[in-house]
Order: C-alpha cells, then sequence, then structure tokens
C-alpha cells in the first residue's frame, strides 16, 4: 500500500511538472508569434526604400545579421531611423559598414518662381554646391548679379552672392563649387536675381542648383542596393 501511495505521489509530481513546462512553452509560443506579428506590421508599415526605409533596413539586418547599432546617413526627408538598430543589452557599434538612404551622387534640385525670388522645398542638408542653372527668356544690356540664401523659420542666411554676370538668351549654366561651411538643415533655399522684378526686360526660369554628396560611393565597397538605399563599406 506504501508503495502505491509513493507511486501515485509520484505520477501526481511528474504530471504538474508536465503541466508547468507545457504552459511555459505555450507563453513562450505566444509570446514569439506576437513579437513576429508585430516587426512584419512594423516593416510593411513602411516603404521599403523612401522615407525611414525600413523595410530595407530590416533586410539588411536579417541577412548580415546586423544586432549592433550601425551608422545611417538618411537623405530622405524624414526622421532618423537609427532606433531601428537600437540594442539597449548591447553598446557595441558596426565599424566596417554605412547604410544610406535616398543617396544621390548629383542632386538636381528645381526652384518655384516666387515673383521676385525662387524658392526650393526642404533640403535637408546643403554641405556643397556644385553649379546652377536657369534658363533666360529675355534680357537687356544690363549685367545681373544673384545671390542664394538659406531661409529657416523666416530667417534667412546669406551664403554666396554672384559678381555682375553678362547673362545669354537661353540655358545658362555657372559653375560654383561651394563649400558651404555653416548651413542650417532642414531648410529651404532662395535665390534672388538683381532687381529683375523691376526690369521688365529680364524673365528668367528654370533655376536649378546640383549638388553633390558628401560620399562618394566609388570610393566605398557596394554590398547591397536597392534603388537610392545602400549598404556599403566604412573606410574611415
Amino acid at each position: 500500500m506504501n508503495h502505491k501511495f509513493i507511486n501515485l505521489k509520484n505520477l501526481i509530481f511528474i504530471f504538474i511538472i508536465i503541466v508547468i513546462f507545457h504552459n511555459f512553452n505555450s507563453t513562450r509560443n505566444f509570446y514569439t508569434i506576437i513579437k513576429k506579428e508585430y516587426n512584419e506590421r512594423l516593416v510593411n508599415s513602411y516603404e521599403f526604400c523612401r522615407n525611414e526605409s525600413i523595410g530595407f533596413l530590416d533586410y539588411i539586418k536579417k541577412k548580415y545579421k546586423i544586432n549592433n547599432s550601425i551608422v545611417i546617413k538618411n537623405f530622405f526627408i524624414s526622421p532618423d531611423p537609427s532606433w531601428f538598430f537600437l540594442n539597449t543589452q548591447l553598446n557595441q557599434k558596426v565599424s566596417d559598414k554605412i547604410i544610406l538612404l535616398g543617396y544621390n551622387e548629383n542632386r538636381k534640385i528645381d526652384f518655384k518662381n516666387e515673383e521676385d525670388y525662387f524658392q526650393s522645398e526642404d533640403i535637408k542638408y546643403l554641405k556643397k554646391i556644385k553649379k546652377i542653372s536657369f534658363f533666360v527668356k529675355k534680357k537687356s544690356d544690363k549685367k545681373i548679379s544673384f545671390t542664394i540664401y538659406q531661409s529657416l523659420y523666416g530667417e534667412r542666411k546669406k551664403i554666396y552672392k554672384s559678381d555682375l554676370i553678362d547673362l545669354k538668351v537661353g540655358e545658362n549654366i555657372i559653375n560654383l563649387n561651394l563649400d558651404i561651411l555653416s548651413s542650417f538643415n532642414y531648410s529651404k533655399i532662395i535665390i534672388k536675381f538683381g532687381n529683375i522684378n523691376t526690369d521688365k526686360n529680364f524673365v528668367i526660369d528654370e533655376v536649378s542648383l546640383f549638388i553633390p554628396n558628401e560620399i562618394e560611393l566609388s570610393n566605398h565597397l557596394i554590398f547591397e542596393k536597392y534603388e537610392n538605399c545602400y549598404l556599403i563599406s566604412k573606410n574611415d
């Protein structure tokens, strides 16, 4: 009888262990499913290579098993998505790779005519200006200069003023090769040509600036590329 009692106690103990283990696994599996569904919803809620480009970042993270923070240069007008690689348990950084989002080797910025000046959309970074182009539909014999400003919340900062130029009818392209040492981020660019608003003999349109990127891809290894999203080597 005592032998049967011991066996019954053992059976009950084993049964309890099985129930606990089963419940633990069920909880863990449920958490895994929820986490996976959350990650899928998170990735699917963003465009693959646009703005924060979470789809591209997720692809890079999984393929290259990147679990540490990594330098991301986001040239899109959107928030910094570095949080996607945030790992509070690890303080290490990826030292041999960087991610580029919205990269263009030479960017063309078009301007809208605002009567007495020309204005761009918001520009995230402005480090260099390679050249300016514009179309002169009508001109007088006078020479004219132009001034380039940055505008942020109504405040204007002058970054360049040209000499007097003898323009030609048709397309004019002027090499500038300017290094902008101090500039506003997320600002508009304004270009003003002399006093063309009062001189009806001048008609200028189709104004554009050409901005080279601070990173030259020819100096880096390209591990991944999708449209204008890149994973490249970090050389410094």
